[in-house]
């Protein structure tokens, strides 16, 4: 529960405590304390360092996301786990929910690399690259426009700061539009 009364699912406590400092306080039905226990140390900086430079990326079965990578202790430390190393791998937030709240686990074998199990047991392959269709796409876009000479100069002003001459304008409009 959190400070504000808010409920939350065991599930989600335990994915959020793999990389938090956390103090477990033990409540009887009336929330009166009955213990409270040390606080239990996140990943120490050069272990997540270690971890990062270790695991990349995301290490789900097909994920590439190096972004939001959180250490995820594979035997939880409330369990028991080491927060070490050899009990830890890089999962990104999305796939992080996946071990904790959606019924996946992941075992290393005894090379030391992680297979992910979905709800029913069987074991997440990776997935293939996206096709991307051909034609598409920024370069299909630069492609198709290369005769029109655009550069990065193309939409520049070319305005020196001068008072607008509005007869010259007018001038050029109608001579443009065949009048005179």
């Amino acid at each position: 529960m959190l400070a504000d009364g808010t409920c939350v699912s065991a599930e989600t406590v335990r994915r959020l405590a793999c990389d938090c400092g956390v103090v477990r306080m033990t409540e009887n039905a009336n929330g009166t304390v009955l213990s409270v226990g040390r606080k239990t140390r996140s990943i120490p900086a050069p272990i997540k360092r270690a971890l990062l430079r270790r695991d990349a990326c995301c290490q789900f079965p097909g994920c590439s996301n190096h972004l939001y990578v959180e250490g995820h202790h594979i035997e939880h430390w409330a369990s028991g786990g080491e927060t070490a190393l050899h009990n830890l791998l890089g999962l990104c937030s999305f796939h992080h929910r996946f071990v904790h709240e959606y019924g996946y686990r992941v075992e290393l074998d005894e090379r030391q690399r992680a297979h992910f199990f979905d709800p029913r047991g069987r074991e997440t392959l990776d997935v293939p690259e996206r096709v991307e269709a051909p034609n598409l796409g920024w370069s299909a876009i630069r492609e198709a426009n290369t005769h029109l000479g655009i550069t990065t100069t193309t939409g520049a002003c070319d305005w020196d700061g001068e008072t607008v001459d509005y007869g010259a304008v007018i001038d050029d409009l109608v001579r443009v539009d065949g009048l005179q």
